[in-house]
């Protein structure tokens, strides 16, 4: 090999000729395979398309994972009379690199440092469907030998399957294969029994109105759509339902009698607890709507104080009860009033400020093609604890979104009555702003919205019964669906 990469030392496997082009097969230490496909012009190697694989040993039934695992990826097991030794291989997409470019070679290298950092999402993918993937660095040499040691394993990276993608790559105009479309998966079945899909871009502000467990069955469903087009999802749960979006489904039969082409899966999840995991800081929270919470109307000392703790810039209430009491700027009967006031907030709201978690944490993709899903636990909160939080969550990414890139997440609301309820007029400016900076929405109502803010959604989802919903997009025809079996945990509809 003529190119210097990090991550060696690299050794040749395979030096020979495929699809008229020379190739190479070189592995490192930690079994990362490199194969290479050189291009020549006028007898000299001008570039060369590239693809990865990252070894692993497995344990587990495979089939079912690799089919429906939307990253590049393949398995070889063999039988050695005696055991079974099982070999998982992740990839990365092919592409090509110009040998006359000075950073061809931190290309290369920087695709094989993303695809390892991805590991660890696949890695947990695969717990989550009962398949154990080791290093292979960590278990004895007799465990695999028998699979990489056999040439027809290292050939599989050399000449792949009749329609590898390499194959089909103009190598000599330099272009690299276009990226993997996202697995559109079907919403449901028609009444006739036709598959219904919609892409995630038409679901991405969704409203579902209705009654019942079928309001988070359906935004259930469309949540797992967005994760598998590889959105960060942000779930604000009151009731636990969505916790399974990390468990594997039950449903395989049920999945291949609505014709639905994937196998149960589980999600990456990472499960937060407000008040004990996540908190939010007073910072970023709406002043004016807490103190009306608590029955204070007056509008003139509502607007003193909430500009004070805009100044004050503290997480919690206790500090800015401190910043109340030392402070000139008001008299000492506001400065009294103001700490009453506070202090029988931070009763009615004990442990809900402190120092916030970055949005950028909720809120970034993470290496792969699946999306991760934060699921905030919201259940313990009562009803006050809960409309602040959430209130004060949307400004804390709107802000975020303000002073960076707008995010590119969806947000899921799967109870928006109760903070309508509240403050209509907040509520909705909340949620313009966030859907403005570029956030998905997808929000359950038992009742229509109010109009303006019902414009401001792409999909409108209506319960009729269960799964039965009709579905209306902008621009398209309204249609009815039973909305497909999830492909993870087993949520109930009714």
């Amino acid at each position: 090999m003529e190119m210097k990469l990090d991550f060696g030392p690299w050794e040749v496997v395979f030096s020979g000729q495929t699809y008229g082009h020379e190739v190479e097969v070189v592995v490192n230490p930690e079994h990362f395979y490199i194969t290479i496909i050189y291009e020549k012009k006028e007898g000299k190697r001008s570039g060369a398309v590239i693809e990865g694989y990252k070894a692993y040993l497995a344990k587990g039934s495979l089939e079912a994972f690799v089919q429906t695992l939307p990253k590049n990826c393949f398995a070889v097991e063999k039988n050695l009379g005696d055991k079974t030794s099982k070999i998982f291989f992740i990839s990365f997409d092919p592409f090509y690199v110009d040998f006359k470019q000075e950073d061809y070679s931190m290309k290369i290298d920087n695709i094989i440092r993303k695809t390892d950092e991805g590991t660890a999402t696949i890695v947990d993918l695969a717990r989550a469907s009962a398949i154990d993937l080791k290093e292979l660095d960590t278990v004895p040499k007799t465990d695999y030998a028998g699979v990489l040691g056999d040439p027809f394993t290292i050939m599989q990276f050399v000449l792949g399957s009749k329609e590898n993608k390499l194959t089909k790559m103009d190598i000599a105009q330099g272009k690299e294969y276009p990226a993997d479309i996202a697995p559109i998966i079907q919403l449901g079945l028609s009444k006739t029994r036709e598959i219904m899909k919609e892409n995630a871009k038409n679901l991405y502000k969704t409203q579902i109105i209705g009654s019942g467990l079928s309001l988070y069955y359906t935004a259930y469903v469309i949540s797992e759509q967005m994760l598998l087009e590889n959105y960060p999802v942000l779930i604000l749960d009151d009731t636990g339902y969505f916790s399974q979006l990390g468990v594997l489904s039950t449903n395989a039969i049920e999945l291949r009698e609505e014709i639905v082409d994937f196998e149960p899966m589980a999600f990456p999840i990472r499960p937060m607890i407000a008040k004990e995991s996540i908190n939010v800081s007073l910072k970023d929270a709406d002043l004016m709507f807490m103190l009306e919470l608590n029955g204070l109307f007056d509008l003139e000392f509502n607007k003193k104080l909430s500009m004070f703790c805009f100044s004050a810039q503290v997480n919690t209430i206790k500090e800015l009860i401190d910043k109340v009491l030392f402070t000139k700027e008001i008299s000492e009967y506001e400065k009294l009033r103001a700490e009453r006031i506070l202090r029988i907030s931070e009763k009615k709201l004990p442990n809900l400020f402190g120092i916030p978690l970055p949005i950028d944490e909720l809120t970034k993709l993470v290496v792969g093609k699946i999306g991760r899903a934060i699921v905030i636990d919201i259940k313990k909160l009562d009803l006050d604890e809960r409309l602040v939080f959430m209130h004060t969550l949307f400004r804390q990414i709107t802000k975020a979104a303000s002073e960076n890139n707008p995010q590119n997440c969806v947000l899921v609301i799967p109870n928006l009555d109760d903070l309508l309820a509240a403050n209509e007029e907040r509520v909705m400016t909340a949620i313009s702003r966030l859907q403005n900076r570029g956030v998905g929405m997808i929000v359950c109502a038992g009742k229509e919205l109010p109009e303006t803010l019902s414009k401001t959604f792409i999909a409108k989802m209506s319960i009729v019964a269960g799964k039965d919903v009709a579905v209306s997009i902008k621009g398209k025809r309204n249609y009815r669906i039973t909305l497909r079996p999830t492909l993870s945990g087993s949520p109930r509809a009714n």
